[in-house]
């Protein structure tokens, strides 16, 4: 299923004025919270397909439930991959071969990388974080590439064994200049609390931006361009805004089922997503 984007231009160019705030030595980092489901990542996505600058590096890690030495390497993985991306090297989603290929370039990140491996498998993992995220500002001074760090559900990061998260983080966030984390979650509550008691600062704060549902024009126009040639009564595509609530993925799935199972009427396409053992919305 393909998610379309619209009404999103106040979120995205939010986003593409802190990237270009961040190239001209002015950090402000960014909390994007609201509902599952509601297009929070589909407007990362869309953003990221977007943006073109060999001075930033962007790295977007989805944090999943995973031990400490998974999120790590992933981490380093996902660091130096997008690092040799533009590079005519072919890569490789394999640690080793990508170290080996980046150390040509980057020999100051490359050894701390080692050492921070290294320290993880001697099961010593007490500035670990730290040593991560610092990651970031190394490359910097050796690249002069400034990065930004997207954590999807970054609260995730709870339950993966960092010890003092928040507080080592919160350092970070004061002293990294030219590092900018996009920060993305679900539980809107909690984020606010995490955001409001833990990582509240004077400088390197998050800018909070709530993403909400569309509203009842905007999902009306999503369902007149997707389900463009099929002539479904106006009564029903009100009655399919409603049922969404203006949820993007919900109108994204409803349309496509409408559209692929050509002749299939709104009662079946519904009782199939909801009740059949395979239907998405099952």
């Amino acid at each position: 299923m393909k998610e379309k984007i619209f009404n999103r231009e106040p979120y995205l160019s939010i986003l593409e004025k802190r990237i270009r705030d961040l190239k001209d030595g002015y950090r402000q980092n960014l909390a994007v919270i609201g509902d599952e489901l509601v297009g929070k990542t589909s407007i990362i996505f869309k953003f990221l397909h977007n943006f073109c600058d060999n001075r930033i590096l962007i790295l977007y890690l989805e944090v999943r439930p995973q031990t400490l030495d998974s999120f790590v390497r992933r981490f380093i993985g996902v660091l130096l991959y997008n690092f040799l991306l533009n590079s005519s090297i072919p890569l490789k989603e394999d640690l080793d071969f990508l170290i080996s290929k980046s150390e040509n370039f980057i020999p100051k990140t490359t050894g701390k990388i080692k050492a921070i491996l290294n320290a993880v498998n001697r099961r010593k993992r007490n500035d670990v974080f730290t040593d991560l995220l610092s990651l970031c500002e190394e490359l910097h001074q050796e690249t002069g590439k400034s990065c930004v760090v997207i954590f999807d559900e970054f609260l995730n990061l709870e339950n993966t064994g960092f010890k003092d998260l928040y507080r080592e983080w919160s350092k970070l966030l004061i002293t990294q200049k030219n590092t900018m984390y996009i920060i993305i979650s679900s539980l809107k509550f909690k984020a606010k609390y995490v955001l409001s008691k833990s990582l509240s600062l004077l400088f390197g704060n998050f800018q909070v931006i709530t993403v909400e549902p569309f509203d009842i024009k905007t999902s009306a126009e999503f369902l007149q361009d997707s389900l463009y040639g099929i002539g479904l009564d106006s009564a029903l595509k009100d009655f399919i805004v409603q049922f969404s609530a203006g949820y993007p993925f919900y109108l994204g799935v409803i349309s496509d089922t409408l559209i692929k199972q050509t002749g299939l009427n709104l009662t079946d396409a519904l009782e199939g997503l909801l009740f059949d053992s395979s239907g998405i919305l099952n």
